[in-house]
């Protein structure tokens, strides 16, 4: 091919496609105009009032007449973000803003369909502070996985005046879902870990007040699962075998279980009594 032939294939590429352009107008115009989706607002600003110290995981919504146009999240950072999904009916009606259920301080904000994101900062006062984790903590570190030996959670979490918080911990890394922690004396929770599972697993806790204001900790509870066969690899030498200094080290290591105590016990004295 000549470059003569090239530029006259690019230029027949160009007419073709100005000409395909010239008829997305024509063919917008015939379409019906109901198929067209609707604008949405979208509204974000700080958080003010008793919400600037709102946790995450409360629901902020829009309504217009009523009827909710939009929900979103909050983070706990003290802002939030949301997109009021309205028609071109809505357009000039007033917008109202509630968290968790309960209303902001008046605001004057209408709907404005398709208009530029709007920054407003919204002031609500109520219980939406998130509850206190005082300590969290897991122990043994080390556990055996055969469904027996365990490790405790404990953790010491003040509520509000509202209500009892909610204490959960995430254990979908060993396919048991979210549980939750059993209450002791005061504002003490527990709860016991089992698993058939290995492997070493960080499980988030979360703590929330009834209105659903929430502070997570995904860092303090790490825990060691290990069948009997990975012992002597996690706790002895690079040899595969326990020595008397290792089995000593290791019964008197408080972060490790009685069930693995036990179960390394038996694997060094596996060949006669002889070891004692």
């Amino acid at each position: 091919m000549t470059i003569k032939d090239k530029y006259l294939k690019i230029l027949s590429c160009l007419v073709i496609l100005l000409l395909g352009m010239s008829l997305v107008p024509a063919a917008s115009a015939n379409s019906d105009s109901s198929t067209i989706p609707s604008l949405p607002n979208v509204f974000g600003g700080n958080l003010k009032g008793d919400a600037a110290n709102a946790g995450s995981g409360l629901v902020i919504s829009a309504y217009i007449d009523s009827k909710l146009v939009g929900s979103n999240t909050i983070d706990g950072n003290g802002r939030y973000l949301v997109t009021v999904d309205g028609t071109k009916q809505d357009n000039g009606k007033a917008i109202t803003f509630k968290l968790a259920g309960v209303p902001s301080e008046p605001v004057s904000v209408t709907y404005k369909h398709g208009a530029e994101p709007v920054e407003i900062d919204l002031t609500f006062n109520g219980d939406f502070e998130p509850p206190t984790i005082e300590s969290l903590s897991a122990f043994p570190l080390y556990i055996l996985n055969d469904g027996k030996d365990f490790s405790t959670v404990r953790a010491k979490v003040v509520g509000r005046p509202s209500g009892e918080p909610s204490v959960t911990i995430d254990l979908n890394g060993i396919e048991q879902g979210v549980v939750s922690l059993k209450p002791e004396s005061g504002d003490l929770y527990f709860y016991d870990i089992k698993s058939t599972k290995t492997g070493k697993f960080k499980f988030s806790f979360t703590a929330a007040n009834p209105s659903g204001s929430s502070v997570t900790d995904k860092e303090s509870i790490s825990i060691s699962i290990l069948s009997e066969g990975e012992l002597e690899t996690e706790f002895g030498n690079a040899d595969g075998a326990f020595s008397p200094e290792e089995i000593m080290n290791l019964v008197s290591n408080n972060d490790v279980s009685s069930g693995i105590k036990y179960a390394a016990l038996g694997i060094y004295f596996a060949d006669g009594w002889d070891r004692i």
